[in-house]
């Protein structure tokens, strides 16, 4: 019997989970039950026009014929938490199933691709194309190894790869058993310290909401392999920026494995670039008072943060987390942070860039970040907090704020909501998202292009950063005078 195709391998096990008969998928879609069998051996796929029309029905009746244990272990499968959500998840992945399929059968004229594949040239935006598999619908034990000469590519493919993801995963949740290494080439006497930090705080920020590594080792120069554990593997030789060469294709567990082994052993301690942490885990081990403790303190701020409270407020905010439970520390280890921040904030000098848009977010969303956790504000908690600011501001002379008018870098939209702090000894990513999103900055290779970016960023073109300091108080009353008038 001719193996079946993956989406009648998709719809068969989808039905047989829910015990969904033929004759009741043909009824609601109102087919000819012929149709669904056909389906069903991989004799023939639903008609393109009405693609997206039956795949939604299929959703809909495997939903609906789910008992509560088959309706819970769906829930699982897709890492969703409610039925209109797993209709969206089970839409997505069959919609992709189909059009792996009718792709194959477009370009050579088969229902099952070959095991093993071979390309002699590729542009990348094909290599890219081959990447987006749809074993990658999968967001339950998905493990991917990757080996990409990413800064070596041109823009618009740096962009192309990175965007290879789930489409129907919300990204305001964590999904732990979404595992993706990927090692890459740096080499700090190539690297463009706007776009490039730009783009990598974008990649890391894009990935908060699985477990994702990021390596570095000279190892990945000249190589672009993608391959999912026992699934699935692309791998071939960077030409330029914009080619690969002899790319082979996979779906061979005999392929699969030593790719993703080999990758794997490379991925080690040694050659990560940022290691994933939380506040309340730099406050235990000190972390956190030591980067306040150390020399050259510099800051780019996508949004407003703890360091800048009066100890009125802090007390107010604190009080209140305390009553909600929602408190990531012991007071008294905050109440210390806080006065040794008042005090830094007073004798040391500091280097802060803060984005407009970081006061605009405030005065608007009423957001402030106490220790990475989202606080609302009162309008009048919201004046006393940048009254504080532009009092520091006014009265020391060691406090140097810039700030940032627009983008630095046109291709990412929302690249201006990070923050990065910067010290001698140690530095760290604050990202936007709930899980995964404190990052160490962990080689010293590292800490020196984001050392070397920050000088870049502070000094650049006076229509994008603003440093006049009569500039930036006047902005600062600006903000002020109109928090009231956004209520």
């Amino acid at each position: 019997m001719p193996e079946k195709n993956r989406f009648s391998k998709l719809l068969e096990y989808l039905m047989s989970v829910t015990e969904l008969k033929n004759a009741t998928l043909a009824q609601e879609l109102q087919y000819d039950v012929s149709y669904i069998s056909k389906w069903m051996s991989g004799r023939m796929l639903p008609a393109e026009k009405t693609e997206k029309k039956v795949l939604e029905g299929i959703s809909k009746c495997i939903v609906e014929a789910a008992d509560e244990e088959a309706c819970t272990s769906l829930l699982s499968d897709y890492q969703v938490d409610d039925c209109e959500e797993l209709k969206m998840a089970i839409f997505d992945n069959l919609e992709a199933e189909c059009s792996y399929v009718r792709d194959l059968q477009k370009n050579t004229g088969l229902d099952v691709a070959p095991k093993t594949f071979y390309y002699p040239e590729l542009t990348l935006s094909q290599y890219v194309s081959k990447m987006r598999h749809p074993v990658l619908r999968r967001v339950q034990s998905l493990d991917i190894m990757a080996a990409i000469d990413l800064m070596a590519m041109r823009h618009e493919y740096q962009l192309q790869i990175t965007q290879v993801e789930n489409v129907h995963v919300p990204k305001m949740r964590g999904y732990p058993d979404v595992r993706y290494s990927m090692l890459i080439h740096v080499q700090p006497e190539k690297w463009d310290f706007i776009y490039d930090t730009i783009f990598l705080i974008h990649l890391l920020t894009c990935n908060t909401y699985i477990n994702f590594n990021l390596y570095g080792d000279e190892q990945a120069a000249g190589r672009v392999i993608f391959t999912v554990k026992d699934d699935y593997a692309i791998s071939g030789m960077l030409v330029g920026t914009d080619r690969c060469m002899a790319v082979n294709v996979s779906e061979e567990y005999e392929n699969c494995r030593p790719l993703y082994r080999n990758i794997q052993a490379l991925c080690n301690k040694e050659r990560l670039l940022f290691k994933k942490t939380t506040i309340k885990e730099m406050i235990e081990k000190h972390n956190y008072i030591h980067s306040l403790l150390s020399l050259n303190q510099r800051g780019l701020l996508g949004h407003m943060t703890e360091h800048f409270l009066s100890d009125e407020l802090f007390e107010e905010i604190l009080e209140q987390l305390s009553e909600s439970g929602k408190l990531m520390a012991e007071p008294e280890a905050l109440r210390s942070i806080q006065r040794l921040s008042r005090n830094i904030m007073q004798e040391s000098h500091i280097k802060i860039l803060i984005y407009k848009t970081a006061f605009y977010n405030l005065v608007v969303n009423n957001e402030l970040d106490f220790y990475n956790h989202k606080v609302r504000l009162t309008v009048e908690q919201r004046s006393r907090y940048l009254e504080h600011i532009l009092s520091l501001y006014k009265e020391r002379e060691n406090l140097e704020i810039r700030l940032i008018n627009g983008r630095f870098v046109a291709d990412f939209e929302y690249s201006d909501s990070q923050c990065v702090f910067l010290s001698d000894t140690i530095s760290y990513l604050r990202l936007e998202g709930e899980v995964n999103n404190i990052l160490l900055i962990n080689r010293s290779d590292m800490r020196k292009i984001f050392e070397e970016s920050f000088e870049a960023f502070w000094n650049y073109d006076e229509e994008v950063v603003e440093r006049d300091r009569t500039i930036v108080e006047a902005y600062m009353q600006h903000v002020i005078r109109g928090i009231h008038l956004v209520e």
